[in-house]
């Protein structure tokens, strides 16, 4: 073999842009896209060796992985050819060279190309399946040319190249390099794989859903180039941290979208991948690969393939190994419409969503808290539109997570110019004092079945203020311009033996305006009204609602309590006003006014 050699060196210059950057140029309460701003990253170069006056090669990729059939080694090379005219593919043997001086013919794929059009590039794979089960290290590709029609057989050496790194070994594997090395925010191209399209990690995060727990991890792709790009397949595998004595744990991942991705130029947009984890699972990195194919003829002459993975870089993810886009800037102003990510396409952009009420409600014996958020959405378009499905989560100062539930409605539509209320409900800890949150909108459609955040606020809980002249139930506002409670005795017959009881009449004289044109449906917050001797104790509970054939309205209200649990007249007597709404939980209700005798 000729000792002939060319140094093998690959540089990679990569312009990285951190997501420091990135969220400097993002209006803190507002959105993550980065409007303006183009990660342009320089083209990679790759050591090119000459094969033949008009040919040159390069590298794609290397595999040398351990299967249960043997060594699995593969190779594919880049071809291009500087003539002017359609040339052919010397008939060449490629071998591989190993540390113990072994050498191995790599067998060609059948459908590599055999002539290569002028100033084009063909790929051409080669792979060898040895019957080894130690393990072992490449250090060197060779093409030869042979002649089978002298005796014996002449070679000529036409190439050598040495291989040390890049190598891929199988999942396990660890890229090493430090330009295959990324840190978390920081954009890159993928190396050895023409595209232009640049990718800059945005977010990760761990749900459990009811398919497990899974981690989805959301990149952002620029196409800066002046023609239209398809994404190029590729895939996310996510590694635990190497253990002392053992490998790392590997989880495949898989992208969200399906199907042919391509950007126009200077067009950014979202994709998702999801890695299914165990529970207590702390991923540390991801690894990125890209796919190569193999085929040969079986037995009978029909072709087969054979797929594997090529890891080409390694993506380290930040500390806690979740990480969501920073937007929560100023405080939330009530009733003003959130502000959503730009690439997100879950809110129409036609829907106004705003946050209306967010209290804390009560839950009497129950050992919990309920915040109720009431959010308004308007349709300011001129064509019906879907009631918009985003889940809503409360985050604590401490970083602890509440998902809200959504109200169940009947409403499938939002017509134009009209607005909708519906509710989310968050059950916290009976002992939790905070009253200071981040409040995140989600989208659970686009990657499902996990989520990803499209907007969040700082937000506080509104103040519980009790006013017997004016009670708030938004939309709604109820003034109270008179009151009366009056006893009744019910007795019974002298001949009876069942004792007397007595019943309360309240009546009341109200003014209800709705505030605005919102519409509310059957699932919307009721007034309950409960009456309350002197000691506190419950004497009986009316409910009214806003809404149906027997809805609360302007004028006079005659309420009966009757099945009072007390058979002695009380006095005084409080009557206490409360909003309360149906959650998955129980009923919550919230103080907003007060009468007493």
């Amino acid at each position: 073999m000729s000792t002939n050699r060319k140094s093998l060196a690959i540089v990679f210059g990569l312009s990285l842009l951190t997501m420091g950057q990135l969220s400097g140029a993002v209006e803190a309460s507002a959105s993550a896209l980065p409007a303006g701003i183009s990660f342009i990253a320089p083209e990679q170069a790759v050591t090119v060796y000459q094969l033949t006056d008009s040919l040159s090669v390069e590298v794609k990729s290397l595999l040398n992985e351990a299967t249960s059939d043997g060594l699995r080694i593969a190779a594919t090379i880049r071809m291009k050819s500087t003539s002017s005219k359609v040339i052919k593919i010397p008939e060449t043997d490629m071998r591989v060279t190993t540390a113990d001086g072994y050498e191995y013919t790599l067998q060609a794929s059948v459908f590599n190309a055999h002539a290569i059009r002028p100033n084009t590039t063909e790929e051409l794979s080669y792979m060898a399946t040895v019957d080894r089960k130690d393990q072992v290290s490449l250090t060197g590709l060779s093409w030869f040319s042979v002649d089978w029609y002298t005796y014996p057989k002449t070679e000529t050496t036409l190439l050598n190249i040495p291989v040390s790194s890049n190598i891929w070994s199988g999942p396990l594997s660890e890229i090493t390099e430090p330009e295959y090395k990324k840190t978390w925010g920081e954009t890159f191209r993928i190396p050895n794989i023409d595209s232009p399209l640049v990718y800059t990690p945005v977010a990760v995060q761990k749900d459990t859903t009811q398919q497990g727990t899974v981690t989805t991890v959301k990149l952002l792709v620029e196409n800066p180039s002046g023609k239209k790009e398809t994404l190029p397949e590729f895939s996310l595998d996510g590694r635990t941290a190497n253990q002392t004595g053992s490998d790392p744990n590997v989880f495949p991942g898989k992208r969200v979208e399906q199907g042919p991705i391509s950007l126009d130029p200077q067009e950014q947009r979202y994709i998702h991948y999801t890695v299914a984890i165990e529970k207590d699972t702390s991923l540390a990195s991801l690894n990125l690969l890209t796919t190569e194919t193999f085929k040969q003829l079986d037995a009978k002459g029909t072709p087969t393939q054979t797929s594997y993975s090529i890891g080409r870089l390694n993506i380290a993810l930040p500390s806690g190994g979740q990480s969501d886009i920073s937007i929560e800037g100023n405080a939330y102003e009530y009733n003003t419409p959130f502000r959503f990510d730009a690439l997100s396409d879950a809110i129409d952009p036609n829907m106004d969503v705003s946050l209306v009420e967010m209290h804390m409600h009560e839950n009497e014996g129950e050992g919990y808290q309920t915040v109720i958020g009431k959010f308004k959405l308007s349709n300011k378009g001129e064509q019906p539109l879907p009631l918009p499905q985003f889940q809503t989560k409360l985050v604590t100062e401490s970083g602890l997570s509440y998902a809200g539930s959504r109200q169940t409605t009947t409403t499938q539509d939002i017509m134009p110019n009209t607005s909708y209320v519906i509710s989310y409900s968050y059950i916290m800890p009976a002992e939790m004092k905070d009253r200071n949150f981040v409040l995140k909108l989600v989208d659970t459609k686009t990657a499902a079945p996990a989520s990803t955040t499209i907007g969040a606020y700082r937000i506080s809980l509104q103040t519980n203020t009790v006013n017997e002249d004016e009670l708030s139930f938004y939309p709604f506002k109820v003034k109270m311009n008179l009151w009366q409670l009056s006893a009744r005795t019910n007795m019974a017959p002298v001949t009876s033996p069942a004792p007397t009881t007595f019943s309360y009449k309240l009546k009341l004289d109200l003014d209800i305006e709705r505030q605005e044109q919102v519409i509310v449906d059957q699932s919307f917050s009721k007034m309950t009204l409960e009456l309350v001797d002197p000691t506190g104790k419950l004497l009986s509970v009316k409910t009214l609602s806003f809404t149906g054939v027997n809805r609360l309205v302007s004028g006079t209200q005659i309420i009966q309590f009757d099945n009072l649990k007390t058979d002695e007249q009380e006095y005084p007597l409080t009557v206490n006003i409360y909003e309360s709404i149906t959650t998955p939980t129980g009923e919550a209700k919230r103080l907003v006014g007060s009468i007493k005798e």
